[in-house]
């Protein structure tokens, strides 16, 4: 059996949505929540289709039924607790700017900006 590396972390791939998180977590009084974020490893694009905007941050069956959004008005980004509920399993991009695709993202969806 061959070790495989883990997934490259969140922050290394999308270092502005790690940051708009933790502080916007800290500033709702979650900082257990918001260091957890800096910890979330990149596992990909969901891929059920070509635009879809769910980016996992925990391996498939992971996910809990619980979501948040940190937003008062348009949700920006939607997020899916983990099963313990202490981090997050994925993410609904809706209406932030991620920045140029990065080297580590080669499968990032036609028409995130």
């Amino acid at each position: 059996m061959t070790e495989t590396e883990p997934p490259p972390l969140l922050v290394d791939v999308y270092p502005a949505l790690v940051s708009f998180l933790d502080e916007a977590l800290v500033s709702e009084g979650e900082s257990a929540l918001a260091q957890a974020v800096v910890g979330l490893r990149f596992h990909g694009w969901c891929g059920c289709s070509p635009t879809c905007t769910y980016l996992r941050t925990a391996p498939t069956g992971c996910a809990d039924s619980v979501w948040i959004h940190l937003d008062d008005e348009v949700p920006r980004v939607w997020l899916q607790f983990d099963r313990d509920q202490a981090s997050f399993a994925g993410m609904e991009i809706c209406e932030f700017d991620l920045g140029p695709a990065p080297a580590l993202d080669l499968g990032r969806p036609s028409g995130m900006g």
